[in-house]
């Protein structure tokens, strides 16, 4: 399965979700820096001199050497323009040292970028390289996520290659979030392939069970039903329900109806079924309360089901907390937990605080107006 190429001004990363699902490669935050780029104070005042502006308006493929002629221009700002009009062309014919002299530049925010559109485009055509560039240029959370940038086009490319490279690193952090996105990547290209190598190659401790449950969320992007079925299978045999209801999970983001309703014709109970129930409701509670309540009518009378609605309520609260009170006004009180009807009600007194009044004034007397009476309260107390 080819992905198109990512133009390198265009840099992506994926993030699949899920309650406290597979994130692709915990990717991290890296400090921002001042991204304006001064005019050197040797910077010509006025009208830029003739050989000035022909450098800015120059191909570097017009000369041998296209780190001396970007280093003869004095102004910061015209030298990253004439390195950005044609870093694509530089990066093809010669990316350590492109990278080299963008890594040679001052600090900035958007030095930092252009070597991450750097790097991308890199990590297309040769991604073991920009991974060995990124290794020794890089540390912290720009290593990490640099690593997690070459790991697509590495799956696509070769994943047992870029398996074997990652896993013969000293074992750090970034190591441990390369691989992950990895057997993502590669097990949404080759399933087969990529669960091979995990069988062969478990990992041990907490890795272990974050590699299968980052490659059973990617095959479940190219192919949802097979990847549950063998999850299941494989969450029972390692003890690890979780890893199920992940997988569920990252089907559910892409067809909500179709997983939902797989999960109540393939598992009957256990709790596999009980944290996949509890992580679509969630996403109901986002895309479609009114269908996820549909849904919950079809789950088994009692405990799965009590839980399910207050999780949808809890977290439809969060979402839309006015349409949750009104559909909260409309239940049994005793089917509601007291946690998630004061979620609602919070929720909707800190958005509007005007019509949760008017709201309350409304309701007929009993304990939901009780509570939201409490609520309003202690809100004015505070």
């Amino acid at each position: 399965m080819q992905s198109p190429a990512v133009p390198i001004g265009a840099l992506t990363i994926a993030v699949i979700f899920g309650t406290g699902g597979f994130f692709l490669g915990q990717l991290r935050s890296v400090p921002k820096q001042e991204t304006r780029l001064a005019s050197s104070s040797a910077a010509p005042v006025g009208n830029p001199q003739p050989d000035a502006a022909r450098r800015v308006e120059a191909d570097l493929s017009d000369f041998k050497d296209p780190q001396a002629e970007l280093d003869r221009e004095p102004d910061p700002l015209k030298r990253f323009k004439l390195a950005l009009r044609n870093l694509e062309t530089w990066m093809n014919a010669d990316p350590r040292r492109a990278l080299s002299w963008l890594k040679s530049q001052q600090p900035s925010g958007r030095r930092d970028e252009v070597i991450r559109m750097a790097l991308d485009q890199y990590a297309e055509n040769e991604p073991k390289g920009a991974a060995q560039w990124a290794l020794e240029n890089l540390a912290g959370a720009e290593l990490n996520n640099s690593l997690i940038l070459t790991t697509e086009p590495w799956a696509r490319k070769n994943g047992l290659e870029a398996a074997n490279w990652l896993a013969a690193l000293p074992v750090t952090r970034e190591r441990d979030s390369a691989l992950e996105s990895l057997l993502f990547a590669w097990a949404a290209e080759d399933p087969a392939a990529a669960l091979d190598y995990l069988k062969k190659n478990p990992g041990s401790g907490d890795l272990a069970g974050i590699l299968r449950v980052a490659a059973f969320a990617g095959w479940a992007k190219s192919d949802p039903q097979g990847a549950v079925a063998a999850s299941l299978r494989s969450s029972r045999t390692h003890n690890d329900p979780a890893q199920f209801a992940n997988t569920l999970t990252n089907w559910a983001t892409m067809d909500l109806a179709g997983s939902s309703q797989w999960l109540l014709a393939n598992v009957k109970g256990g709790e596999e079924r009980a944290l996949a129930v509890e992580e679509l409701a969630t996403i109901f509670a986002h895309q479609s309360p009114e269908a996820g309540l549909a849904w919950i009518g079809k789950l088994n009378h009692g405990a799965e089901r009590d839980m399910a609605v207050n999780k949808l309520a809890s977290e439809w609260a969060g979402a839309a907390p006015a349409a949750a009170a009104k559909w909260a006004a409309t239940q049994t009180m005793g089917a509601l937990s007291e946690q998630s009807v004061g979620e609602i009600l919070h929720n909707f007194l800190a958005e509007d605080s005007s019509a949760f009044e008017s709201w309350r004034a409304a309701l007929p007397d009993g304990p939901l107006k009780d509570q939201a009476t409490k609520v309003g309260v202690m809100a004015g107390d505070e």
